[in-house]
């Protein structure tokens, strides 16, 4: 559900702003607000969920969420529209909270490929998504504002599932291991590495399914409707297969590993394509094979990294991570207004490139942190 709904943004993108003549700072700002607003709705849900729950907080997240793609039908002006997909947002990020909170407590053998398994429903959604908005679009006349309400279905079908669904309850903890305050992990500096490292990932991803249609219409003259769509179910196409097939493959090559080598053939890719020109156009979609495995393989590292503060920490982290989303979204706007039409896309060269700088600096901080507790252990059995 999440994903069907978050990728139609994608092809509604061009043209909300063609709608309401939005310029390319305007995209970028609309973008920043919501990542910024995410910091404030994420630390909500992280307070929320650790008062009431996994299963409330979900539920709250699915009402909010109605409430949102509800009365987007309303919308006159683009900061209208932008203030109530900014609503919409909110009931997604309270959702994702509990996902990647029920996912750390439940999945804590093969994190790893559990995780991948776990997001790869996201890519199921994001594959029918953009076809469904295009063909909504060229097919049936209806306007973006009118095809948004039609996702009402699934999402009150998957609020009914919840309310009827068991989720795990609070982990059960010894004084000694004693899982400690929201605020306290937030502060931790391992935390925010993991933020970032997420925030930058999930703004490429987010880049190739929110920019890219504007950059297949005002660098190329391509329909958003049609082709714009298909760009789109192609990078979840191969976004959904990664996630389905890769996991095997991370538990059996190494967690941070499988990062490193993702991250690289990102840059590759992304380099290879633009020089390319339009016939890059192609091998642009093949980003979404590696890019996938980026946000569910980090959230498995921190399950073994934070141990008995893995549920909370994955709360902070999301923290964080839309924060530096909403820096990243409005250095794309900024791009596209200086550089011209081009430059948002082609940005993500440079952000894939800090990316791997930031995995190998984890790499480096997990390798530290397993010497120093083999020499506590070594230093426990002397004495």
């Amino acid at each position: 559900m999440m994903g069907f709904i978050n990728s139609m943004r994608g092809v509604s993108l061009p043209l909300i702003r063609d709608g309401f003549n939005a310029s390319y700072n305007d995209i970028g700002l609309m973008g920043a607000m919501l990542s910024f607003s995410g910091v404030c709705i994420s630390i909500a849900a992280g307070v929320y969920m650790s008062r009431l729950g996994l299963k409330k907080t979900m539920i709250s997240g699915f009402i909010i969420m109605a409430l949102g793609v509800g009365s987007i039908y309303f919308s006159s002006g683009f900061w209208m529209a932008a203030g109530l997909y900014l609503i919409f947002q909110a009931g997604f990020l309270f959702i994702a909270t509990s996902i990647n909170g029920t996912g750390v407590r439940v999945f804590t053998v093969k994190s790893g490929l559990m995780m991948n398994l776990l997001h790869f429903c996201f890519g199921v959604g994001a594959i029918c998504g953009p076809r469904f908005m295009g063909f909504m679009l060229t097919r049936v006349g209806l306007r973006w504002q009118e095809v948004y309400p039609l996702t009402l279905v699934l999402v009150f079908t998957m609020l009914i599932i919840t309310l009827t669904t068991r989720f795990p309850g609070k982990a059960e903890t010894t004084a000694a291991a004693e899982t400690p305050s929201y605020w306290t992990v937030l502060k931790d500096p391992a935390v925010w590495l993991f933020g970032v490292i997420i925030g930058v990932a999930s703004s490429i991803e987010g880049c190739s399914t929110a920019w890219s249609g504007l950059y297949l219409y005002d660098v190329y003259g391509l329909d958003p409707g049609t082709v714009g769509a298909a760009f789109i179910s192609a990078f979840f196409m191969l976004f959904t297969l990664s996630r389905l097939l890769s996991g095997f493959v991370i538990e059996k090559a190494g967690y941070m590993r499988s990062l490193h080598i993702s991250s690289a053939v990102i840059i590759v890719l992304f380099i290879t394509a633009f020089s390319l020109g339009i016939k890059g156009i192609y091998l642009l979609p093949v980003v979404g094979f590696f890019i996938a495995i980026m946000w569910p393989t980090v959230l498995a590292v921190s399950v073994s990294f934070f141990g008995n503060r893995a549920v909370i920490a994955s709360s902070a982290i999301g923290v964080i991570a839309s924060a530096t989303g909403g820096i990243i979204q409005y250095g794309f706007g900024l791009s596209n207004r200086f550089l011209g039409a081009a430059w948002a896309y082609r940005s993500c060269i440079l952000y894939s490139t800090i990316l791997l700088i930031l995995l190998l600096f984890l790499g480096r901080k997990i390798r530290a942190q397993g010497e120093k507790s083999s020499g506590e252990q070594k230093e426990s059995g002397i004495s």
